[in-house]
């Protein structure tokens, strides 16, 4: 829709706010949607019309307060960092137990590698004859 008249605009931002509230047409509650779905600038909406911006801008927070898709999501988005803290918590022991076993095996193989050179040294050594 181009800029025409005033009421056009205002009937279209009104029709575009409707629209979107009830769910008629997709997109975000935001401003930027408002204007693009109602085919004018978006200083239309903010400058020349803030009655129907404050209108639909507290009537969206209304909705995302009490939709249950929105509460839906904010449990999920909850769980999901409770999750991600658990498993940051588990990487964290992991990791300081796989340096205490690569640390353990080093000592392990060290200690191995000295008994070897021991028991090497000591099959240069003749035995006794009785």
């Amino acid at each position: 829709m181009t800029d025409t008249g005033p009421e056009d605009i205002r009937e279209a931002l009104q029709k575009a706010a409707d629209d979107l509230l009830e769910g008629r047409a997709p997109g975000p509650l935001t401003g930027v949607r408002l204007a693009e779905l109602a085919g004018v600038k978006r200083h239309r909406l903010t400058h020349d019309n803030p009655d129907i911006n404050e209108a639909f801008r507290e009537r969206a927070r209304q909705i995302n307060r009490t939709k249950p898709e929105v509460e839906t999501l904010r449990n999920q988005l909850a769980l999901e960092r409770e999750r991600t803290a658990r498993l940051s918590r588990e990487r964290h022991t992991l990791a300081a137990q796989l340096r205490n076993y690569a640390a353990a095996l080093v000592a392990v193989t060290d200690e191995r590698d000295q008994l070897l050179t021991q028991l090497g040294d000591m099959n240069k050594i003749a035995p006794l004859r009785r």
